[in-house]
């Protein structure tokens, strides 16, 4: 997993790769979100990189594989991830305006509490992950496989997820009406809203 050194303010927080200080101390945490993308963009194989705290902008980083990466409360605007390979990898807390997961292989991924705004996620393999109180606005999962992924607590609005797989997947306490789900195999996933 990514690298544990914290940062030298004594904060508490996990330090940046490559530095000894995290995304809220770094001194130009731009700088280092396009160090950061930049290493990612020279290598197939991106490995426990440490990015939590970093603003994106405009990034093209689809293609790659990522393994055990940390981008907890990062934002991206306008990046693209499309035919990406990720595994245990961690965005929790992030926010994410404009990006492209299209055409992606996720697994085992952490997306809690995120916020989603014209965002794709088509024709995607989103198996085991969690988007568990992620907000979701103007979003498309259309095509893709979601098995096993949980949605608890989300609040989405003018999302689909049309002709996909949505075999025990979760929305408990999920007002679902944001939704589109057509020809999506429904009464395979799990829905309950709080007092039913």
């Amino acid at each position: 997993m990514f690298n544990k050194v914290l940062c030298a303010t004594g904060c508490g927080n996990v330090a940046i790769s490559g530095l000894e200080l995290c995304g809220l101390h770094c001194v130009d945490p731009r700088k280092e979100a396009r160090r950061i993308a930049e290493d990612i963009i020279s290598k197939t194989n991106i490995n426990d990189i440490n990015a939590a705290y970093l603003r994106f902008f405009g990034f093209d980083l689809s293609g790659r594989h990522y393994y055990g990466c940390n981008f907890t409360d990062s934002y991206f605007s306008s990046c693209n991830f499309s035919r990406s390979f990720m595994r245990m990898d961690f965005f929790d807390s992030s926010v994410f305006i404009d990006c492209d997961f299209s055409d992606s292989d996720l697994q085992f991924l952490s997306f809690g509490s995120c916020v989603f705004e014209d965002c794709k996620f088509e024709d995607s393999e989103l198996t085991h992950l969690n988007f568990n109180g992620a907000s979701f606005s103007q979003c498309s999962f259309n095509h893709s496989d979601l098995y096993n992924s949980r949605f608890n607590m989300a609040k989405p609005a003018h999302t689909n997820i049309e002709d996909c797989n949505v075999k025990n997947v979760y929305f408990i306490n999920t007002d679902i009406s944001g939704i589109s789900f057509k020809s999506s195999n429904t009464k395979d996933a799990f829905f309950k809203l709080e007092g039913e």
